[in-house]
């Protein structure tokens, strides 16, 4: 099982600070992990919103993150390449392998949100048909050929992206998947990595989608073995049960709160299918504790915290990432979590020795 830091946060300067302040807490508790043993972190692009508003550019921050730390895995958890120019991405993320050093995840998604759509001009009814093209010139960018390319949203001639990855063919790909059949349908019939949040779902549907990735996996002759099969949690590790139940609560609040107000308007059209209301399903778990405590989250002493995660690998995770901080959560009680996850957590998770795991 591995474990990793995911950045999804929420920025509320009334708590975290200056923006400044608030970058330099994330970097500090990504060096920590990086000393510590932990195996990855993550950053998710939003927009807009102080619900991950803060990270609107993926490379930029973790180029941050990757002179800071020498071993840990740095990965986009996920870039929007629906909403982006898919050159830049390709040479954007090719520059952070370099920079990293050959550390990359490549983490990809159609993105959720109206509001995103609509400010960027593109439609919702597109976002499939975008990431299918988006990503196919990006794989082409990073092969060694210049790139000739006839889409329905692009046209390219003779185009060479300039760098390369460090890692060749290109790195890991994982693909973010929530409530769409076909996305699980197309990470595994494509061999790429599962990304998932398992608190949009019950565990039994949890289990299903994990089902319904590796099955497709294994019909198109990928081994489910060589998988990384990632959810992503809130999680703090407390003194106690008792602290660990009560301490988040109003961080997690806040959370769904920004959530909600960032997906006011619906996603639209038949590419998202399940997500209409998503805003008054944010603010149904704000103001209902117990819909995410303690089944959907990772809070508790360290042994609860191994408990919930051995309940994620029953539910077909190989990686569990912790959503860490969270709801203007303050940084030492961020700090002081991490340090409980890293001594009485982690060891025993090294049950298998660090390796190839996510096509690495």
């Amino acid at each position: 099982m591995k474990l990793s830091l995911f950045y999804l946060p929420t920025y509320m300067p009334e708590l975290n600070g200056s923006v400044v302040q608030f970058y330099k807490d994330i970097l500090e508790e990504i060096e920590f992990a990086d000393q510590s043993g932990l195996d990855a972190v993550w950053f998710a692009e939003h927009h807009f919103f102080g619900y991950g508003g803060a990270i609107p550019s993926v490379p930029v921050l973790a180029a941050a993150a990757a002179q800071r730390t020498r071993r840990i895995r740095i990965g986009s958890g996920v870039a929007l390449i629906v909403l982006n120019d898919p050159l830049r991405v390709a040479e954007e993320f090719a520059m952070l392998d370099n920079l990293s050093g050959g550390r990359l995840d490549f983490g990809i998604g159609r993105a959720f949100q109206r509001v995103e759509y609509d400010a960027f001009g593109v439609a919702m009814d597109e976002s499939r048909a975008r990431f299918n093209e988006a990503l196919e010139i990006i794989l082409k960018s990073w092969s060694d050929e210049p790139v000739t390319f006839a889409g329905k949203f692009r046209s390219l001639t003779g185009v060479n992206v300039i760098p390369k990855p460090a890692q060749r063919p290109h790195p890991p790909i994982y693909v973010a998947c929530i409530l769409t059949p076909e996305s699980f349908e197309f990470t595994g019939t494509r061999g790429y990595n599962l990304m998932y949040v398992p608190y949009v779902a019950t565990p039994e549907d949890s289990i299903v989608r994990v089902r319904s990735y590796r099955e497709w996996l294994t019909g198109a002759g990928h081994d489910p073995a060589s998988r990384d099969v990632m959810m992503c949690l809130h999680a703090f590790c407390g003194e106690s049960a008792e602290q660990a139940r009560d301490y988040p609560r109003p961080f997690l609040r806040n959370y769904f709160e920004l959530a909600s107000e960032a997906n006011r308007v619906d996603a639209t059209g038949t590419n998202y299918q399940g997500y209409g209301g998503l805003g008054k399903i944010f603010t149904h778990i704000r103001d209902n504790y117990d819909f995410m405590y303690p089944n959907q989250v990772i809070f508790g002493n360290p042994d609860q915290c191994l408990e919930r995660i051995a309940q994620c690998e029953a539910m077909g995770a190989t990686h569990v990432s912790l959503i860490n901080n969270f709801g203007g959560m303050p940084h030492a009680e961020i700090m002081r979590s991490l340090e409980r996850f890293v001594k009485h957590v982690l060891p025993h998770l090294r049950r298998e020795p660090q390796g190839a795991a996510g096509g690495r």
